[in-house]
């Protein structure tokens, strides 16, 4: 999150949240072609710090850093999340894997998700053309209409 300036209210960052995600990376709890940094800003300006966490002992239970920092914003604050910074090493498979896109879905659908793979450009990726078919939240009025065309 920010830090408070003398005066209390919040000092804007130096860095851009790219450079802020890269910097995280190496807190990752992963192998080295896993370690992976993320930056949640919310519309506050607030920044929400998110690592990767692969678990060689528990398949399953591994995190990826941008899941991590939506989660903490969500968990932190009301302002909805606006960017998401993700920084990968060049090495790194596919990203933002099937959750993540279907959380970037549920509690940030309008925020600009931003993508660094190593040193390479930043991209600029598009949750629509990602997850085309997404799941929705679920939504009682629309279980009878369901229940019907699953009859036909």
């Amino acid at each position: 999150m920010n830090k408070p300036a003398a005066d209390g209210k919040l000092e804007p960052y130096d860095r851009s949240p790219m450079d802020e995600a890269r910097s995280l990376a190496h807190r990752s709890k992963a192998p080295p072609a896993e370690c992976a940094g993320a930056i949640a800003v919310t519309r506050d300006g607030s920044r929400f710090p998110g690592v990767a966490i692969a678990l060689s002992s528990a398949a399953g239970l591994s995190v990826c850093a941008e899941r991590v920092a939506m989660s903490s914003a969500r968990s932190a604050t009301s302002s909805p999340i606006e960017e998401i910074a993700l920084w990968i090493p060049k090495s790194a498979g596919d990203h933002p894997c099937g959750i993540c896109l279907q959380i970037w879905l549920e509690l940030a659908p309008k925020a600009r998700f931003l993508l660094q793979r190593g040193e390479g450009e930043i991209q600029e990726l598009d949750l629509k053309q990602l997850l085309p078919d997404a799941f929705t939240s679920y939504d009682p009025s629309s279980q009878a209409e369901t229940s019907a065309r699953a009859q036909e």
